[in-house]
This record gives C-alpha cells, sequence and structure tokens, in this order.
C-alpha cells in the first residue's frame, strides 16, 4: 500500500472516529479507536455533526437529485450545471472531430 493510501485510511478513520464520539457512540468509538489503533488527535476539520456527517450530507443531496427524488435548489443547480458542462464538452469534441467526407457512391448518387 502506498503512503498515500495508508495516510487517507488513516484520516478516514480519524473521521470515523469523531462521527462515532459526536453521535455519543461512546463504547463503539472507543472498540474503534482500540481496534484501529485510531489517533487521538483532534480533527482537523471540526464540524458540529462531524465531517464525516456533513459530506455525507452533501453527497446524498447530490446523488438523491441524480434520481429526481426530493433534493435541495443547491443540488438541483449543482446537477444542472454538469449536465450542461458534459453536453458542452460533447459538443466541442464532436466539432473537434474532422469531417468525413462521403463515400464515393454517395457522391455520385447526388451528382446525377
Amino acid at each position: 500500500m502506498s503512503q498515500n493510501n495508508w495516510e487517507a485510511d488513516k484520516m478516514l478513520d480519524v473521521y470515523i472516529h469523531d462521527y462515532l464520539v459526536k453521535r455519543d457512540l461512546k463504547a463503539t468509538a472507543q472498540a474503534f479507536q482500540a481496534e484501529g489503533k485510531v489517533s487521538s488527535d483532534p480533527v482537523a476539520i471540526d464540524a458540529p455533526g462531524g465531517f464525516l456527517f456533513e459530506w455525507w450530507s452533501v453527497f446524498w443531496d447530490i446523488f438523491i437529485a441524480r434520481t429526481n427524488e426530493k433534493h435541495s435548489e443547491v443540488a438541483a443547480s449543482y446537477i444542472e450545471t454538469q449536465l450542461l458542462k458534459a453536453r458542452d464538452q460533447q459538443q466541442q469534441q464532436q466539432q473537434q472531430q474532422p469531417q468525413t467526407s462521403q463515400p464515393s457512391h454517395i457522391q455520385q448518387q447526388q451528382q446525377h
């Protein structure tokens, strides 16, 4: 496992522990910290509900917006912007493709 993956795993563990503590799941948080050897250092992003919960809330809102379920206006705007960007990118790619000439049998038919 690379150093970056190891650090990412450890950071995820720290934020899972933070989430458990903020949900008042003390025994679970303590067991997770002991078994996973999770650092007891304070988290860098100290959100009231926990960074993991904040991140999940944003992810879920955007995910639900894609399925046309109940979602926020912000998520709907984000999805619309992403769709417009994808369409624009597709149009640019089509414009960059060289124009192919028509096969000779079609050109002959058009001349007659």
